[in-house]
């Protein structure tokens, strides 16, 4: 690993200035318009080498989040060692650049600007003003920081190497000779290539445009063995590994910045499969688990395919066969009361399909699970419904006439299934059951919204569900509760109640689908004020939102912590609230 890293840094450091000598002016600097670099600095940015860039490793994660003390960069390494960078006082910082791999802040009364930036997957470079210092704390030991002087300026360069001080050393004086200022130019050229959004783009949602790419490209992992291609994470930390229903949207998000990584961000999933279909909710070069998540993978794929000018039908093949399997698996091993007598069809009896356990559903905390899993999920048979409908028009398209039909009268079986036995006509509103004519579990929950969501409900039914998303049972600032106020577990946080807007994203899609764009655009409004409103405050881009988010306070805000203790609480700088956020501003109606 040691030598890799030398070979990145020996890459950037082609540009290094031969001879030491006065730096030149931040004026002399190409910087795209302000509008499209991010440049709110908050506790909990999220720092990492993009896999975008070059190679990167899960291990050791040289991964850092801005702590609140002072310009500190805590990494999380064995050790914890910390990077803390101190600023005299009579300098005033003014942040121009605050991205997953560069910070830039212009220095009150002198010219240089302050930089921290990573010119490796391990290796983290920067400049200081005069009186400036960079020092390590922790007891990271393989881990270095060396330092030097360009006049009375400090630089610095900060490495870690699982081989030992020895090696990271190396690196970090390898460091020390990239070029600041063409590392700056080639961070900057990724925002400049972006998309921007239409000119009439409030500034405040452009810039958080812009964030949302900063986020998809640090949570965006080189090929790694035994991934084969790019891959995403939901958080470089502290998840670290893959996860097919945010890959799903991940591929979405990344879509607009470059089409092969989303193609990739799927093919990576794919790959995790086993002969038999089944995909592992968590995955990556250092882990796996026996546990599935929600199925979404079609209506990504599908979503790319659409996207993409030139229709990629091998990818459409490839993505076709995965998925199918996928499906069949699951309509084999989640069906409620077990799986169907070999003899008769997938869709024997009512089909309708329970999950294994709430962290399977991903809704960990969620009050449906209080009694166990024994019950028919409406959210899961949902899912597997409407991705039996993308995989008839998967079909179609490939021109595999049987395979469509087939699909066709399995999205139909199990879309009626649900609205007979799952829908409940006095309450106008969908429950899990014991059995298909068993006990209601009722738990008003976003679940009992997946229907309309995913273009299950039939109208009848999709009026009286929008009518509770108009009320006040889910209706809050953010967007949808998950879980309804009424409910006695209900904190306004997390599953119990928080805002995520993957789930607001999903239900504004829906809504589009069925031609009710009026409270299509409501939901969308709150969802995107919602994210730029965080990010304008805080500089992150949350897993949650709590239900009560207004304008102006950060108050409630659990979703973000991502250390010690709290590190349960959720993730910041998360990459499906990124890629919604970015989709929902580039295809505001698809």
């Amino acid at each position: 690993m040691a030598i890799r890293t030398l070979t990145a840094l020996a890459l950037a450091a082609a540009w290094a200035v031969a001879a030491p000598g006065p730096a030149p002016a931040a004026g002399g600097l190409s910087f795209p318009p302000p509008e499209h670099v991010p440049n709110v600095f908050g506790q909990g940015l999220l720092l990492a080498f993009s896999g975008i860039d070059g190679e990167t490793h899960i291990e050791p994660p040289t991964v850092a989040t801005l702590t609140g003390d002072g310009l500190t960069l805590q990494f999380h390494l064995q050790g914890e060692p910390a990077l803390r960078l101190l600023v005299p006082e009579k300098y005033r910082l003014t942040w121009r650049v605050v991205t997953s791999d560069l910070l830039l802040a212009d220095v009150a009364g002198d010219e240089p600007p302050l930089v921290v930036a990573f010119a490796s997957a391990n290796v983290v470079v920067g400049r200081l003003p005069p009186g400036g210092r960079a020092a390590l704390t922790g007891s990271g030991a393989n881990a270095v920081i060396m330092r030097d002087h360009i006049g009375d300026r400090v630089r610095f360069a900060f490495a870690s190497d699982p081989l030992g001080p020895r090696e990271a050393a190396r690196a970090a004086a390898q460091g020390l000779k990239v070029s600041i200022e063409t590392l700056i130019e080639s961070r900057l050229d990724f925002f400049a290539e972006a998309p921007h959004g239409s000119e009439n783009l409030p500034t405040d949602r452009a810039r958080t445009l812009a964030k949302a790419f900063s986020v998809m490209k640090v949570n965006t992992y080189a090929p790694e063995p035994p991934i084969t291609v790019h891959w995403t994470t939901p958080s470089r930390w502290p998840r670290r590994y893959q996860n097919p229903w945010a890959s799903a949207l991940h591929a979405v998000g990344l879509m607009h910045l470059d089409v092969s990584l989303a193609k990739e961000a799927l093919a990576a999933v794919y790959g995790t499969a086993s002969a038999e279909g089944f995909i592992p909710g968590r995955s990556g070069p250092a882990t796996s688990e026996e546990v599935a998540q929600p199925p979404m993978l079609a209506r990504a794929a599908w979503t790319v395919y659409r996207y993409e000018r030139m229709r990629d039908r091998r990818f459409l093949r490839v993505s076709y066969d995965a998925v199918a399997k996928q499906i069949e698996w699951f309509m084999r091993n989640r069906r409620l009361g077990g799986p169907p007598p070999p003899e008769k069809p997938l869709t024997f009896g009512a089909p309708l399909y329970a999950w294994a356990s709430a962290e399977e559903a991903a809704t960990p905390g969620s009050p449906r699970f209080a009694s166990g899993t024994d019950f028919a999920a409406i959210d899961l048979s949902t899912y597997i419904a409407a991705e039996c409908r993308t995989l008839q028009q998967m079909a179609q398209a490939l021109g595999y006439g049987v395979s469509a039909r087939t699909w066709g009268r399995r999205a139909d079986a199990v879309t009626q299934a649900i609205r007979e036995h799952l829908w409940d006509a006095d309450s106008g509103f969908f429950f899990d059951r014991t059995a298909p004519d068993g006990e209601w579990v009722r738990v008003w929950s976003w679940a009992g919204l997946a229907p309309l969501a995913l273009g299950v409900a039939d109208d009848d039914q999709a009026d009286r569900l929008q009518e509770h998303l108009a009320g006040d049972r889910f209706r809050t600032p953010a967007g949808v509760a998950t879980l309804g106020k009424n409910e006695t577990a209900a904190t306004g946080t997390g599953w119990a109640g928080g805002v995520w807007m993957p789930l607001n994203y999903l239900l504004v899609r829906g809504l589009q689908a069925r031609g009710r764009t009026k409270a299509a655009r409501d939901l969308a409004e709150r969802t995107l004020a919602t994210v730029t409103r965080r990010y304008h405050e805080a500089g992150t881009l949350d897993e949650f939102y709590p239900s009560g988010a207004t304008a102006g306070t950060s108050a409630g805000f659990l979703g973000g912590s991502t250390t010690g203790a709290d590190a349960d609480r959720g993730a910041r700088d998360d990459f499906p609230t990124a890629a919604v956020f970015a989709d929902l501003v580039l295809r505001p109606e698809p």
